[in-house]
C-alpha cells in the first residue's frame, strides 16, 4: 500500500481499521451535498425575480377639475376623484391603465341660469413611462364614455364618447408610490346636447 509523504498527510483523515483512505476534501464534499441539494431545489423551484415582481396597481386620487374654452365662460374650478387599475411588464415601458373619474365643475356665481356639472367616466389608456429610479415620468392617453349632467332638477344624463391626454410623474412617498398628473379631456357631445366640452383634471395619489 501507497503511504503518503508526511508533508502531504494533512490531506487525508486517517483511515480506521479495514477502512478506505479518503481525502479530507472529498469526504467534506459528501458531507455537504445535503445542502446543496437543498440550494438547488430553491433556486430552481423558487420564483424568478422578474415573474415575482408586481405587475399591477391599484390607484386612488383627487384634486382640481379646471373648465377650458368654452365651458370656463359658465363654469369655474371645481374638484375630482377617481380609482384605476394599472397594468403592465416590468421589462417593458408601456402598461395599460383602466379609470374610473368624476369631476363636478361648478357654476359662476355671476353668470345667471348656470349649474354646476358633473362628468364621470369609464376610461381605458395607454400608458409610456420614461426611465427612472426614485421618479418616473409618463405619458397617458385614451378613450372612453363619459357621463355629463347638470346639477339641477330634471336635468337628464347624456352618455358621450371623448378622448384624453396628458402628463404626469410617479414618485416614492414613504411605503407607498404616489402620482401627480394632469390631462385633457374632451368630450364629443353634439350641437344639440350643448357642444364640444374640455376639461382639466390635476390629480394627485396614491399607488397600492
Amino acid at each position: 500500500m501507497f503511504d503518503p509523504p508526511s508533508n502531504h498527510r494533512s490531506h487525508y483523515i486517517a483511515p480506521s481499521a479495514g477502512a478506505t483512505l479518503v481525502p479530507s476534501s472529498l469526504r467534506f464534499g459528501m458531507k455537504q451535498q445535503p445542502l446543496l441539494v437543498l440550494i438547488c431545489l430553491v433556486l430552481l423551484l423558487g420564483p424568478s425575480p422578474v415573474v415575482a415582481q408586481k405587475t399591477y396597481a391599484v390607484a386612488v386620487g383627487g384634486g382640481a377639475a379646471i373648465p377650458v374654452g368654452k365651458l370656463s365662460d359658465s363654469q369655474k374650478t371645481g374638484y375630482n376623484a377617481m380609482v384605476a387599475l394599472a397594468i403592465g411588464v416590468a421589462e417593458l415601458p408601456l402598461g395599460v391603465r383602466l379609470d374610473g373619474i368624476y369631476n363636478n365643475i361648478q357654476n359662476r356665481n355671476d353668470v345667471g341660469g348656470t349649474t354646476d356639472l358633473r362628468v364621470s367616466g369609464v376610461l381605458a389608456n395607454l400608458i409610456f413611462a420614461f426611465p427612472g429610479t426614485n421618479a418616473k415620468a409618463y405619458i397617458i392617453a385614451g378613450g372612453g364614455l363619459y357621463n355629463s349632467k347638470a346639477d339641477i332638477s330634471g336635468a337628464k344624463a347624456q352618455n358621450d364618447f371623448g378622448f384624453n391626454g396628458g402628463l404626469g410623474v410617479t414618485f416614492r412617498f414613504g411605503p407607498f408610490a404616489s402620482f401627480l398628473e394632469s390631462r385633457y379631456h374632451s368630450v364629443s357631445r353634439t350641437a344639440a346636447k350643448g357642444g364640444v366640452f374640455q376639461f382639466v383634471p390635476i390629480t394627485f395619489g396614491l399607488l397600492f
